[in-house]
C-alpha cells in the first residue's frame, strides 16, 4: 500500500495527476514469468483497477472548493460527487449518492483495504453518510465539509474519522 501512495504523490508532484494524463486507459496485464530483470518492481493492481492512476488523479483533486450537490472540479464537490467524478474518468458507473454506492457496491473487509478502494462513515445518523477513496497507507481524499471547504487527505487513524468509520466497498469497471 505504501508504495502505491508514495508513487501516487511523485506522479502528482511532478504534474502527471492532470485528467488528460490518466484517462481511462486500461491496466496492461502482467508479463508471463521469466527471467529476472533489472527493472524496479511494478507495483500490484488487481481486478482490471487502475489503481495508481486513479488514486493519483483523486489526490490532485485536494484543494478544490466544497460545494454541495457540486461533482466538477471547477465548481467544487461534496463527498459522493468527488467520488463519482473521480471513478467516472476511469469509465466506472457507480452510484451518485453515497446511501447508493454502499448499498450497490461489493463489500470489503476493513482488514483488506486497498488503494481505489471506497470507505464510509457515519457522520450524520446513516450508516453511509461520507465516503472517501482509499490511498493506501491509512490515508483517504474526501470532500468533508462545508466548514473544511475543500478536498482534503486525511489519515484514519484521526479520532473522528476512526470512530466514525462504517465500511469499504470496492469499485470494479
Amino acid at each position: 500500500m505504501r508504495v502505491l501512495f508514495v508513487v501516487a504523490l511523485l506522479a502528482v508532484a511532478t504534474g502527471l495527476g492532470g485528467c488528460a494524463s490518466f484517462g481511462s486507459s486500461a491496466v496492461s496485464p502482467a508479463p508471463p514469468p521469466g527471467p529476472a530483470t533489472a527493472s524496479a518492481p511494478t507495483p500490484q493492481v488487481t481486478d482490471a483497477v487502475d489503481a495508481l492512476g486513479l488514486v493519483a488523479y483523486a489526490t490532485s483533486m485536494q484543494g478544490k472548493p466544497y460545494l454541495s450537490g457540486g461533482e466538477s472540479p471547477r465548481r467544487g464537490f461534496d463527498c459522493s460527487g468527488l467520488v463519482h467524478h473521480v471513478f467516472g474518468q476511469f469509465n466506472f458507473e457507480i452510484p451518485r449518492n453515497t446511501a447508493a454506492m454502499a448499498q450497490r457496491l461489493p463489500s470489503v473487509d476493513l482488514a483488506d483495504l486497498r488503494a481505489a478502494d471506497l470507505v464510509f462513515f457515519d457522520t450524520q445518523g446513516p450508516r453511509y453518510s461520507h465516503v472517501g477513496i482509499y490511498l493506501g497507507d491509512g490515508r483517504f481524499v474526501h470532500a468533508p465539509s462545508p466548514r473544511t471547504g475543500r478536498v482534503i487527505i486525511s489519515s484514519m487513524a484521526d479520532q473522528y474519522w476512526n470512530q466514525h468509520l462504517s465500511g469499504a466497498r470496492r469499485p470494479s469497471p
